[in-house]
């Protein structure tokens, strides 16, 4: 579907029909139209995108480049021109562009009111009958029988009629001269007489950011992630502009460029759905922050004992292994590379829970054996894994089977790679690792209750 957004920018909407029902899924198929079509239908200097709508919220682009100055706004589009250079030397950098007006010469109708006044004729019979050439309206309605609606009649010149074969002020003065006004004493007065022609710059879309005027540099990545080309853009601008700038780095991307002999500034921050991605990153790697620190305490307090509580966390993060092996294996088997991801970092979250499970079945079991029993901590445990590993395999095996549906999702193929190579290497790690790090905590706890008794 073909539809307009602005004057000079119109967009096709695709929709391609289901995975199941193709052989190339949308990745490949964009990275291969993508030259196609750009060197085939590219012409008139027109920029052409072929953009995959995110799966998160709409952004602009993969990455995107915000410049904010309070100086000159030519000044600062220079600056983005000049920085789009770096973009075009990064490798798997496509669909580059500038958000912003490109400085063209225009011809502006000026009306010449004192003609106007002097033809009698009103100013606003001058405007109406420009609006009618060139845009058009609907002047009348035809009722059809066959119509649900009425249809509307509207009035233009034809195209070959409004366009001048030149762009010269002579040639747009002659064509409005065609038109005629009648005024109140019934002369025709030609339309050309009544406005002057004048040569214009056009005026710049200015956006502004906290105030401060912005220009955007955005890019789209093919068939790699949106964080090696930032990191490529940010470390050649701190090359190639510190020579000139003072640069500071005001957050672990942005930049912060200062003329040493102007003393201009420019702040640059890094936007689009990299950053969500970082954003979501961050978050999710407090959470999971938290999440230990939490479980560490439940453990102290359900144990009361430092040395179990950090023996459990210790275990849960040797488990994380899994989710990094699982991760690089299942990308030697998929055609285009498979990242880690913020879902991924959800299978981090649940992993540390589950290994916290098979800990607590484990060592309770163990103390249970001492307690009652009154076998030795050595013997306890090698009883307990026996007794506890097929239960703990049941569970094992059903998230395993559960996650491996989300495995293929473009979304949530993260979380079901991180929980199916989690859950093994937490069931591995309850096994042999749990086993191993609890006996000399245990040795020296019930070592210490029969001393006291």
């Amino acid at each position: 579907r073909l539809f307009d957004s602005g004057e000079n920018i119109a967009n096709i909407l695709v929709n391609l029909k289901r995975e199941d029902q193709r052989d190339e899924n949308s990745i490949f198929a964009v990275h291969r139209l993508r030259p196609i079509i750009q060197n085939s239908c590219k012409m008139h200097n027109v920029n052409i995108k072929i953009i995959e709508s995110p799966a998160g919220p709409p952004v602009q682009a993969s990455i995107v480049l915000e410049i904010t100055s309070d100086i000159d706004h030519k000044k600062l589009e220079n600056f983005a021109y000049d920085l789009k250079k770096i973009f075009l030397t990064t490798p798997s950098l496509v669909d580059m562009d500038i958000i912003g007006d490109e400085s063209f010469t225009k011809f502006g109708i000026v009306l010449n009111e004192n003609k106007i006044i002097n033809s009698n004729i009103q100013l606003d019979q001058v405007k109406k009958i420009l609006y009618l050439a060139f845009e058009g309206m609907d002047i009348a309605f035809s009722n059809d029988a066959n119509s649900q609606n009425q249809l509307s009649i509207h009035l233009v010149l034809s195209k070959e009629t409004k366009t001048f074969s030149s762009n010269t002020k002579d040639d747009i003065l002659n064509k409005l001269s065609a038109l005629k006004l009648m005024n109140p004493q019934g002369m025709m007065i030609p339309l050309g007489e009544l406005v002057d022609v004048q040569e214009q710059i056009n005026e710049h879309k200015i956006v502004s950011k906290n105030l401060s005027p912005m220009v955007s540099i955005v890019a789209q990545t093919d068939m790699e992630s949106q964080l090696y080309p930032l990191l490529d853009i940010r470390t050649k601008i701190i090359e190639q502009y510190s020579n000139d700038y003072e640069i500071e780095e005001v957050t672990m991307f942005d930049l912060k460029l200062t003329h040493k002999d102007t003393q201009e500034v420019f702040n640059l921050h890094w936007d689009g759905e990299q950053k969500l991605s970082i954003d979501t990153i961050v978050d999710l790697s407090i959470a999971l922050g938290v999440a230990i620190v939490f479980i560490y305490f439940m453990m102290v307090v359900y144990y009361k004992n430092f040395s179990i509580a950090g023996a459990i966390i210790l275990a849960s993060f040797i488990a994380i292994a899994g989710v990094i092996y699982a991760h690089w294996i299942y990308d030697l088997f998929t055609p285009s590379t498979f990242y880690m991801t913020g879902t991924s970092l959800i299978g981090f979250i649940a992993l540390i829970g589950i290994n916290s499970r098979n800990s607590l079945l484990i060592i309770d079991f163990v103390q249970q054996l001492i307690e009652e029993k009154h076998l030795s901590v050595e013997k306890a445990i090698a009883v307990s894994v026996q007794t506890r590993a097929k239960p703990i395999l049941l569970t094992v095996l059903a998230i395993i089977f559960a996650s491996a549906l989300l495995a293929t999702d473009p979304v949530f193929g993260g979380l079901g790679i991180a929980l199916i190579g989690g859950t093994l290497a937490a069931y591995l790690v309850s096994l042999f690792i749990v086993p191993v790090i609890i006996q000399k905590p245990l040795n020296r706890l019930y070592s210490l209750n029969t001393t006291i008794n």
